[in-house]
């Protein structure tokens, strides 16, 4: 599948979310970045393809752990849950042949076809596979309202059809998904973007956090406002979950959190100095480097550093 030929509305898609840069990364990544997604010990591998792992991290709950350096069929982070009454599958990935095989390893782990989709934010990775995840049916589509409205306004040929019918999801207070004998509290946050969700459950406890959590990954601030991003981690990890589903890179334990807002804090210090010493985002990305203890996270892309510096330098106030 890796050579698989990508129609332009999939490509269009891919171009507009926050793994954009995937086309550069076979080429650019060194061998040992790609060995991050190589091995785990944590959690059984329940189906493995070229573009990813499912991994069972629970009684009826698998998340799927994704190989972008390898495939681009799913590109981001996602998973399964399933309860009495109902099977949901959080995010629809990045193309509809990675949705599609999502849903087809939900009814085979579970019997049932997908009965709810949720979306944590707009990103074309996230969105992109719409049409294949309705493939075995047609399961009740939840999202914000602006993940909704951005998805139509940024994804050419987004299925209108599909989005019609979207659930909004409440931006204030957390909505309730009742799989009869669990329930999934989905949580709005903003940080990434400023439309995130989170999905929470209680036992075992597992948070999926879309692109708010990255782990071993410098993320990408292309719509982040950083201060809330900072803020909405800082509350996912106060939860003291057990496991922590990232929007990339493998599956994340509280000690993976703490690092991870350790960069996100070390990022914000580095801007700050910036500001102090009259630099622009790029010589201050340029400078940059990650802090000690991270040198082995993949670094995608390098405008990623000033990107992510120039997100609080405007903030800030330092455009």
């Amino acid at each position: 599948m890796g050579d698989r030929t990508y129609s332009r509305r999939e490509f269009v898609c891919h171009s507009a979310s926050c793994a954009a840069h995937v086309g550069l990364m076979a080429a650019v990544a060194p061998f040992w970045s790609r060995t991050l997604w190589a091995a785990q010990e944590r959690f059984p591998v329940v189906a493995s393809e070229a573009w990813g792992r499912l991994e069972r991290v629970g009684e009826g709950i698998w998340a799927l752990v994704s190989d972008p350096l390898r495939d681009r069929a799913t590109l981001c982070n996602g998973g399964i849950i399933a309860g009495r009454s109902g099977v949901v599958i959080v995010e629809a990935f990045a193309s509809d042949a990675g949705s599609r095989w999502m849903a087809e390893r939900a009814a085979e782990l579970t019997g049932r076809a997908p009965t709810h989709v949720v979306l944590t934010h707009y990103h074309g990775d996230h969105t992109g596979g719409l049409s294949g995840v309705t493939a075995l049916g047609s399961p009740e589509i939840l999202a914000t309202p602006v993940t909704r409205d951005l998805v139509m306004e940024r994804n050419q040929g987004a299925p209108s059809a599909i989005l019609d019918r979207v659930q909004p999801l409440d931006t204030i207070r957390p909505t309730e998904i009742d799989l009869g004998d669990r329930s999934l509290i989905v949580v709005p946050r903003r940080g990434h973007t400023n439309s995130d969700i989170t999905i929470q459950l209680l036992d075992p406890s597992v948070v999926f956090c879309g692109d708010l959590v990255w782990n071993r990954m410098f993320p990408n601030y292309v719509d982040a406002t950083p201060s809330r991003l900072t803020q909405a981690v800082q509350l996912i990890r106060a939860g003291d979950a057990s496991t922590y589903v990232p929007g990339h890179g493998p599956l994340a334990d509280n000690t993976a959190m703490d690092r991870y807002i350790g960069l996100l804090q070390d990022v914000e210090t580095a801007a700050r100095r910036a500001i102090e010493r009259g630099m622009t985002a790029q010589e201050a990305g340029a400078e940059y480097r990650l802090p000690a203890g991270l040198q082995e996270w993949t670094l995608f892309n390098p405008v990623y550093f000033e990107r992510a510096i120039g997100a609080w330098m405007n903030e800030l106030g330092t455009p």
